[in-house]
């Protein structure tokens, strides 16, 4: 793998980091580092003293004496010891220290008082699906605006400030602290869930709403908002989520599109991801897993990137965490931000090879016009970093430094001719794993009679001597690390339509899902997302399967059914299935036949083949609707 820049922990001089780094060590007063130092010697006891006033005057001590030379002799080899073990370990700290400062100093990071860069921003695609702030600074969620064109000049009327455009469908579910007197635990989707059907209008939801922003005044409130310095190097990115809580949404709608954009982006080093937040809130669990992995910068929300600046001084950073800022420091005014509050135009991208015959100007061309949908390609770059993020954990019991982002990551394992995934299998032992949701609605309810069957399954394929056999289980996805530990080990995932499924894109090439759809569910929207989604990226190596439930018999109402709140359109997709073995064994017998192969999986799809139909007593139809179903 290639060396990958990471942006300086602090954009100083080598000489300053070697000083800083040394006065530290001087200053150390740890007990365990004192009793290895070279500065701890046996002066403090006055032996050498005490040994001249020996000889001199009891000469009759000599066998003493001898012994206690022999002991002092003794003690300083073994600090002599010690010193250099610290000695080499402090170099190499040093070199480690002077590598990044050096760093700091190589192509557009300049030893400078103010770091400039030369970033190509003018008609990047993010001009075209954001809109451009230029010399702007943020303070406490406002966004103040120093272009001169605002500011009111003899006797000219100041410009009129630009109107933000969040779209609608920029919303979010309000996180109640409690949702009945005997709860204290709002955070979870379910809870929420349940206090939006209880207290508030059903389907009645609150709109994200634009930043406030103003011009610059001659009173601003602190030095560094009275005399700006505008970053060229950090270019921040503010993004607008739906469905923030929700981790398919975050996951496709929002981490896989932007990654598709970033990948791209000559500069993506340089931007700074910052979301807007309702009311100020934290990062929900899926933002603060999902987007991290994007950037070498961390990801932060609009309140924290924007608080206030002490005026007595930035805090020490932690050269363990991403910096915060492409320079390393804390930045409140840039040159440049992108307003992301509108929704990308997605679209079926090229295949990495058709991609790759398109000269650099045309594909900036394309990605202005649409974004290529690519959920899968970025699962696999997720993948990859957190495999990496594990093995540097276990390599490092203490890390010099951040991990390389995703992207970068993936960029470098291209160069080198690497990155290829290994394939998931389709003949032997197939591994399959059923995801057990948590909470109420949308269960297998037979899913102890599915796993027993399915661990004594056998087939052996027409033309074909060679019997086959799965290994099946089930498993439990409360976060991204065990949807990742889960994606890469198994062949197969069977699972009910959920936000769940979309780990299942970091499944390994030529892998199958088998997504089960809840009775009557056919006829509402986003049934199918998953699967259209994943037809329309040109980079997937996933098939995609789908079993439907044609037959009340096999179907149980969900929670809000069976109390009679909310709204009836979304009933079916929380009913319970019980979901026959027949129709998963006929699935799997197609996963077999189609081998991995995702052009032949194209093939089904586009034939509708992809679907599987099925009643109680396990009959199983072929694609188009249910047989006699109506919504």
């Amino acid at each position: 793998m290639g060396v990958i820049e990471r942006p300086p922990a602090r954009a100083v001089a080598v000489g300053s980091l070697k000083d800083d780094y040394l006065r530290s060590l001087s200053s150390d007063d740890s007990d365990s580092d004192d009793q290895q130092s070279p500065r701890w010697s046996l002066a403090a006891f006055n032996w050498q003293r005490r040994q001249h006033r020996h000889v001199a005057t009891n000469a009759h001590h000599l066998p003493q004496l001898a012994c206690g030379v022999l002991l002092a002799v003794t003690v300083l080899a073994l600090l002599a010891c010690g010193a250099l073990r610290l000695a080499h370990k402090r170099q190499l700290h040093l070199e480690m220290w002077q590598e990044a400062a050096a760093g700091s100093l190589s192509s557009d990071h300049h030893p400078s008082p103010v770091q400039t860069c030369q970033l190509e921003l003018d008609g990047s695609p993010w001009e075209r699906h954001c809109q451009r702030l230029d010399r702007v600074c943020v303070d406490q969620g406002m966004l103040i605006l120093y272009d001169e064109k605002y500011q009111q000049l003899d006797g000219r009327k100041a410009g009129r400030l630009p109107e933000l455009l969040v779209d609608t469908s920029k919303i979010y579910e309000y996180p109640w602290r409690v949702t009945s007197s005997s709860e204290h635990d709002g955070g979870d989707d379910k809870s929420r869930r349940r206090l939006r059907y209880a207290v508030v209008a059903p389907g009645k939801n609150r709109r994200i709403p634009p930043l406030p922003l103003r011009p610059a005044t001659a009173e601003e409130p602190v030095p560094y908002l009275q005399t700006p310095t505008f970053s060229s190097c950090t270019v921040p990115v503010l993004l607008y989520s739906s469905w923030r809580g929700n981790f398919f949404h975050i996951f496709k709608d929002m981490a896989a599109q932007v990654y598709s954009l970033l990948r791209r982006t000559p500069w993506h080093r340089h931007a700074k991801l910052v979301m807007v937040t309702p009311e100020g809130l934290r990062l929900t669990q899926p933002e603060s897993q999902l987007l991290p992995p994007l950037s070498g910068l961390s990801v932060q929300s609009m309140a924290d990137f924007s608080r206030r600046i002490a005026q007595e001084g930035q805090p020490e950073l932690d050269p363990l965490l991403p910096p915060v800022s492409y320079e390393g420091g804390e930045r409140r005014c840039f040159q440049t931000a992108f307003f992301c509050g509108r929704n990308l135009p997605m679209a079926a991208g090229l295949s990495p090879a058709e991609e790759a015959q398109l000269g650099q100007e045309a594909v900036q061309e394309r990605l202005a016009a649409e974004v290529p949908d690519e959920p899968y390609s970025y699962g696999q770059a997720l993948a990859a970093y957190l495999k990496q993020q594990r093995q540097q954990r276990v390599w490092q019991r203490q890390p010099t430094m951040p991990l390389p982002d995703a992207i970068s990551l993936q960029q470098a394992a291209e160069a080198a001719g690497g990155g290829a995934f290994e394939q998931a299998a389709s003949s032997g032992r197939l591994k399959i794993a059923l995801m057990k949701r948590s909470g109420e609605g949308r269960q297998i309810l037979n899913s102890v009679e599915l796993m027993q069957r399915c661990n004594a399954w056998k087939y052996i394929q027409p033309g074909s001597n060679a019997p086959i056999t799965a290994e099946c289980y089930e498993v439990s996805l409360p976060d991204l690390a065990s949807g990742a530990a889960a994606a890469r080990q198994a062949d197969v995932f069977v699972g009910m339509h959920g936000a769940n499924l979309a780990n299942s894109w970091m499944l390994r090439p030529g892998a199958s899902v088998i997504e089960v759809t809840p009775y009557q569910f056919e006829f509402g929207r986003g049934a199918f997302v998953f699967s259209s989604t994943n037809s329309r990226d040109a980079t997937s190596q996933l098939l995609w399967w789908v079993a439907v439930t044609c037959d009340p018999a096999a179907s149980s109402p969900g929670p809000a059914e069976l109390a009679g709140e909310g709204l009836e359109e979304w009933w079916p997709r929380d009913r319970d299935v019980r979901l026959p073995w027949s129709a998963v064994e006929e699935v799997l017998q197609q996963v077999v036949a189609a081998g991995g192969s995702q052009q032949r999986y194209r093939e089904l799809y586009d034939a509708g083949l992809h679907r599987f139909n099925f009643d109680a007593a396990g009959g199983v139809t072929r694609g188009g609707r249910c047989p006699n179903s109506t919504p």
